[in-house]
């Protein structure tokens, strides 16, 4: 019965205390060609170093002028993202080095994909009235970057959250006047 309730009109809805589909929510996703976590880190792992190519690495979906959402990376940017004050070069993994040796004929890419949902859960009544907001956050990240010297894959190192799941809770205990003397401070200025 509350579903018949709830598809009814605003203010008959806003009388009725079932109607949590009235919460809320967001969706944020950097679009990419990758479905999921999964899905971009088996496409990552077939980026092999020494032996994939440029044109083969945007045919995995790594492809910042035709998928987006990728930083074009200078011989200089690649430095400065992996050459630590502290830390000698010869720590570093072969493919920087050869990166740092090549200079201008070296560049990089990276890479930020992710995909979020945030949902209002709760009491539509005190979130309504502000005594409480609760957001339950769910997707995933992934981060790489790519270096290539002479178009040929060198380097590559990624990182992210494959199952985010948080909880975000806002309680207002004074609820709808909760923040008003800041809103009438702000006012007289």
């Amino acid at each position: 019965m509350n579903r018949v309730w709830c598809g009814m009109a605003a203010p008959i809805a806003l009388l009725l205390a079932g109607c949590g589909s009235l919460l809320p929510s967001e969706r944020d996703e950097t679009l990419s060609p990758f479905g999921d976590y999964l899905d971009t880190e088996i496409r990552y792992s077939q980026a092999i170093p020494g032996k994939t190519t440029r044109s083969q690495l945007f045919e995995l979906g790594f492809d910042p002028l035709s998928q987006g959402n990728g930083k074009m990376l200078s011989f200089v940017d690649v430095r400065l993202m992996f050459v630590q004050p502290n830390i000698p070069i010869s720590y570093l993994p072969d493919g920087l080095i050869q990166c740092l040796e090549a200079k201008d004929r070296c560049v990089g890419y990276a890479f930020e994909f992710s995909k979020t949902d945030t949902q209002r859960v709760g009491s539509f009544w005190a979130d309504l009235f502000n005594f409480s907001k609760r957001r339950e956050v769910k997707g995933w990240s992934f981060r790489t970057v790519f270096v290539l010297v002479d178009d040929v894959l060198v380097h590559k190192v990624s990182n992210g959250e494959p199952n985010i799941r948080r909880m975000v809770v806002k309680k207002n205990p004074l609820g709808p006047i909760q923040g008003a003397g800041e809103f009438f401070s702000d006012q007289l200025k």
